[in-house]
């Protein structure tokens, strides 16, 4: 029992957030601009962004940054898609026309090991970067050239702050590529990277403001089988990474949608009163989430809905709302709108008296463990 993992491990994680913002993201951010020359950036067509879990999610949240910002085709990719698929369709007519980044907050996920090894495969003139949150790691060894966002180590837990390192690292790149393509002046560049900085209050105060409805919102679906996590463009990212969390820790189902998606597919699902957890920060896709939280509460879902704290549409018709603090961009959005399902996961996982990663389960473990004996065996046969 001594090796079950606990959620109190989340709460850990939860307290130190804004100081991740005060701290560590100009470290972040003068890693990106050491990674690469002006010259390679100001010749990118196109970033490929891969990775597994988290990473992904991070890829995912950062998407209308690189839009934005950069102004540069970017493709958010799994790690094994990309191996498997993709990795043979690169184009690279130019040399440093396209940019591979592995991203792995251990810097050892195999298969974005084995990612960056064969981006380095296909041509020199591809670059190649690992984004990490280990610097001594096979990821970061294998690209030969590294962006760190490596934090002081907190102990096991599920990924949170390595989980904003990424999405602050890929933001990073965003804004220095637009930098150096001239899209804005280096004055621009350095009022982003402010406004990221500048968030810190507004991400520990945007954590206090989740505690209730957390503890509210567990208490009344710990019951529930599944839970819906929805959202669009970076709230995609968001509510990706958010039901991750509920799963890791608590071990129940996500079931992860667009907004528009959803309305063409999950809203014809049973049973009919699954929670729907819905991010909605104020930007593109707002009035679609309105749209589809009308829809979701005609249904008889219980709505969870993570707004701003000035919403007055969506958060009328939730069950409970989960007020996010401050005003930010919405390219930023992804540094704020996830604290609300870390916090309902750590209550709901409680509620539901189970440790995280299913370590209370001596059964699941111990098909773990045989699992893993019988890939090390393929690997030696």
């Amino acid at each position: 029992m001594k090796n079950n993992m606990q959620p109190e491990l989340i709460l850990d994680q939860m307290a130190t957030l804004g100081d991740i913002h005060r701290e560590n993201f100009n470290q972040i951010d003068s890693s990106v601009r050491k990674a690469f020359s002006a010259l390679e950036l100001e010749s990118l067509h196109r970033v490929f962004a891969l990775g597994d879990g988290d990473s992904y999610h991070a890829a995912l949240a950062t998407e209308m940054a690189f839009g934005e910002f950069a102004k540069t085709a970017y493709y958010p990719t799994p790690a094994f898609q990309f191996l498997a698929y993709d990795s043979d369709f690169v184009p690279y007519n130019f040399p440093r026309d396209t940019l591979v980044v592995g991203i792995s907050a251990s810097g050892g996920s195999s298969k974005v090991v084995e990612s960056v090894r064969k981006a380095r495969e296909i041509s020199e003139k591809v670059l190649v970067a690992g984004l990490v949150g280990n610097e001594d790691s096979r990821v970061a060894d294998v690209a030969g050239r590294m962006i760190s966002a490596q934090l002081p180590e907190l102990g096991r837990s599920p990924g949170i702050r390595t989980y904003t390192a990424s999405v602050m690292g890929l933001l990073s790149l965003a804004i220095r590529i637009g930098e150096i393509k001239r899209h804005y002046h280096m004055e621009d560049a350095n009022q982003l990277r402010n406004e990221i900085i500048d968030l810190a209050d507004t991400v520990d105060q945007t954590y206090q403001a989740a505690i209730n409805p957390a503890m509210a919102a567990a208490k009344a679906v710990k019951g529930a089988d599944l839970i819906s996590f929805v959202g669009s463009g970076p709230s995609f990212g968001s509510a990706y990474f958010s039901g991750a969390k509920v799963v890791e820790s608590a071990g129940v189902f996500p079931g992860i949608q667009d907004l528009e998606e959803w309305a063409h597919v999950e809203r014809f699902s049973y049973p009919l009163d699954f929670p729907v957890f819905l991010v909605a920060p104020p930007g593109r896709s707002y009035w679609r989430a309105l749209e589809l939280a009308k829809g979701v509460k005609l249904i008889g879902h219980p709505l969870l809905a993570v707004v701003s704290s000035q919403d007055t549409e969506i958060a009328e018709l939730a069950d409970f709302v989960f007020p996010v603090q401050g005003e930010t961009r919405e390219a930023f959005s992804p540094l704020l709108y996830y604290i609300a399902g870390t916090t309902f996961a750590y209550y709901l996982t409680k509620e539901l008296g189970r440790c995280m990663f299913m370590t209370d389960n001596e059964d699941v473990m111990a098909a773990r463990q045989e699992m893993m004996r019988q890939i090390q065996g393929a690997k030696h046969d």
